[in-house]
């Protein structure tokens, strides 16, 4: 019998609903379902409740949600080589291919081994503080250096492979992946990059320069960024958007190519360019949104 962590985005109602119709189709096809506690108890299915440690033991996930929900499902399985089979509730959407009409379909295809797998890769991330590392995590997306609600620059000096490059006078700094790319990194003014590439794309946000422009460099690199200036309360590392770090002047940031890569199972012919034109309309034509009358 295979085993399936689900991990389920329970603010939307759609996706809870799924995961109770998912849940009676398992039990006549032979396939375990697990829940993290906190949606087995919201479902009355406590008997299905498994912590962290018992969902890492899954042979695959499946993730019901939006990209945040796949973001943070990455960090629980990608260090156990477990893929992920994400079905698309959010209002986005550019990581999760399969819609939740197509759910047990996809499922069946995975069972049947009718399915590819796209590995995506992460950035582990850490904080120095003097001699002492004070946080480290993995992020799929991006690693983001920004500043508090005030509106003061900050100075951030980069390091790539200990060599200096510059001093960024700027409200902050995206260190991102290929598959972030289409995220924070693009609103920055950031380019497009196709997931399968090995790079690290550094956009600095807002920055007091015409001369500081994105740069891509070589994942085999490293990238370590010290905090030169700015308030102590005002200084913040994001992972993913979702794990914060406050940080302090002279902490060192470093960035590089993580050991663990996400797995993406994909059983349908989407590609990265079939979402730029479907999601991101990159192929419109600013006059077809004009009216013609």
């Amino acid at each position: 019998m295979k085993k399936a962590a689900v991990i389920v985005n329970a603010g939307k109602d759609h996706a809870i609903n799924l995961t109770l119709d998912l849940i009676k189709w398992a039990l006549l096809h032979n396939l375990e379902i697990m829940l993290e506690p906190y949606v087995a108890d919201l479902l009355n299915r406590s008997e299905i409740a498994a912590d962290e440690a018992a969902l890492q033991t899954s042979d695959f996930a499946i993730v019901l949600g939006g990209d945040g929900t796949l973001l943070r499902a990455s960090r629980i399985f990608a260090p156990h080589d477990i893929p992920i089979l994400a079905i698309r509730f959010g209002r986005f959407g550019f990581l999760t291919d399969i819609e939740p009409a197509d759910t047990i379909k996809a499922i069946e295809d995975y069972t049947a081994g009718n399915f590819h797998i796209h590995e995506r890769m992460m950035t582990r991330n850490t904080v120095t503080r003097g001699n002492e590392v004070i946080a480290a995590a993995d992020a799929l997306n991006d690693a983001v250096i920004g500043k508090g609600p005030l509106s003061r620059m900050l100075k951030l000096s980069i390091f790539i492979s200990d060599k200096y490059v510059a001093t960024y006078d700027a409200d902050g700094l995206i260190i991102a992946t290929p598959n972030g790319s289409t995220a924070y990194s693009l609103s920055a003014g950031g380019p497009l990059v196709a997931p399968d590439l090995q790079v690290l794309i550094i956009t600095p946000i807002c920055p007091h320069s015409l001369t500081m422009r994105p740069l891509i460099i070589s994942s085999q690199q490293i990238v370590n960024v010290k905090i030169e200036g700015g308030s102590v309360d005002d200084i913040m590392l994001t992972i993913d958007g979702q794990i914060g770090v406050p940080l302090q002047n002279d902490d060192i940031v470093t960035i590089e190519k993580s050991s663990f890569v996400t797995k993406l199972i994909s059983v349908n012919r989407i590609t990265f360019y079939d979402k730029l034109q479907t999601r991101l309309k990159w192929s419109d034509r600013f006059d077809t949104c004009m009216d013609t009358k």
